[in-house]
């Protein structure tokens, strides 16, 4: 059924149009496409769900008017526009702004947003103190943004070297400054304190430009009705502050990432990952388990470094001790697939010893922390929240009670690891869920 949908979306698609005008056609086939960049900001398939500012407008829109709504995603400005040109898609959108170039095309919504362009570098990096400095500098933005005009002038004006990035997105270039591959680049002011969640070290300096609106774009053509019925809708959606609250929604459930390394993480899965992706989920398949969430684990334990030892001599791409590795039959822990398969054993078998009655996530998590620190330790972590009046069943209250593990005599158990542990894993999920949707 389902590929029968896709077939008729992508049939529609590629036809020509009919006698019927754009909002007419919309409702006899019953859903409105969408193309857009997946991010916070637009659309982005979470842990929780469907998450992204303008999803959340557009899906409101759509259910008023008893419509579904279809994303279709690209990786890239220049792909979206070639994808909204030549294809029958209704609207465009992923935190777009107003230009003169793109009106005299198509037709734009009302404004839902407004950004302005802001100049960012590293933390680890000199401060731009001048925009003289940036002639000894090197800076890259995206291709068919609306960041090219002012990148422009900056060359012109200052000498800087600015190169374009055409498959990507802002997130790739806001890595790569982290990293130091490129000294700047040039971003819009309303998704830096989304990005910052997950990429530390990001300095916001000059603001480059006046403020701008954000839209979405539609085609040109005597039918207005769409963009009638989306700026209604629109003006309502900000007359409720539905926006505002919906960006601090963002930025409250996006995991804390200071304690994991992003950028490293980028870094090994652009060069790693496509190695151990196929038996990772092969694994994952094997024992009925998300891929995503074996990735996360994988790469918490050894960044995907199959030949890896700590100085506990805990080894392989599960990091599995050799009581672990020899209870659950793995004869060479340094073999990827025999340590993915040890590691999910003992994983399951932490997770079944997990209480019944307790609910997922808190599930998922506590055997988390007991395949980190042991389940010993995590029930004595259990005790302690239970005796302080607290849920000993739901992680958000174990979880202040684990680093008191540490403060115990005569106890080994490094509580405030195994919590680090979990949210590292939680940030590795969101971000390998991101990139594979990509």
């Amino acid at each position: 059924m389902r590929f029968v949908l896709l077939v008729f979306i992508y049939l529609f698609l590629i036809s020509p149009a009919n006698s019927l005008d754009q909002w007419q056609k919309i409702e006899a086939k019953g859903y409105l496409t969408w193309v857009t960049r997946p991010s916070p900001l637009t659309y982005y398939t979470s842990l929780d769900g469907v998450i992204g500012l303008e999803y959340d407008i557009l899906k409101q829109f759509c259910d008023v008017n008893g419509l579904e709504l279809v994303v279709v995603t690209a990786a890239s400005n220049k792909e979206l526009f070639n994808m909204f040109d030549g294809f029958n898609i209704d609207i465009a959108g992923a935190n777009l702004t107003l230009t003169d170039e793109r009106v005299k095309k198509y037709s734009a919504s009302l404004a839902y947003d407004e950004t302005y362009i802001s100049l960012v570098s590293s933390y680890r990096q000199p401060k731009i103190t001048s925009m003289e400095r940036l002639k000894n500098l090197s800076g890259m933005i995206i291709n068919n943004s609306s960041y090219e005009i002012i990148a422009d002038d900056l060359v012109k004006n200052y000498g800087t070297k600015i190169s374009r990035l055409d498959d990507g997105g802002l997130y790739e270039l806001l890595q790569m400054v982290a990293a130091g591959s490129i000294d700047f680049t040039l971003s819009d002011s309303n998704i830096i304190p989304i990005y910052g969640v997950y990429i530390p070290q990001l300095r916001v300096g000059k603001q480059l430009s006046d403020v701008h609106e954000i839209v979405f774009y539609m085609r040109k053509g005597k039918d207005s009705l769409l963009q009638t019925k989306l700026d209604d809708f629109i003006e309502k959606y900000i007359f409720q502050n539905k926006v505002n609250r919906y960006k601090q929604f963002i930025i409250d459930t996006l995991p804390n990432s200071k304690p994991a390394d992003t950028v490293n993480f980028l870094k090994n899965y652009k060069n790693r990952w496509p190695k151990v992706k196929p038996i990772i989920y092969a694994t994952a398949r094997k024992f009925n388990i998300s891929p995503i969430l074996l990735g996360a684990i994988s790469y918490q334990e050894s960044h995907w470094n199959a030949k890896a030892v700590s100085p506990t001599l805990v080894k392989g791409l599960m990091m599995l001790t050799k009581a672990v590795a020899s209870e659950q039959d793995v004869t060479d822990r340094f073999n990827p697939l025999q340590s993915l398969e040890g590691g999910v054993r003992h994983f399951l078998k932490m997770r079944k010893r997990v209480p019944a009655r307790i609910n997922e996530p808190d599930k998922t998590n506590f055997a988390l922390a007991a395949y980190n620190l042991g389940y010993g330790h995590l029930e004595k972590a259990r005790v302690m929240t239970q005796k302080a009046g607290k849920n000993p069943d739901l992680w958000s209250d174990v979880k202040l009670f684990l680093p008191r593990l540490n403060n115990l005599e005569k106890n080994r158990a490094d509580g405030k690891t195994a919590v680090r542990y979990v949210e590292n894993i939680h940030v590795y999920q969101n971000l390998l869920q991101w990139k594979e949707q990509q």
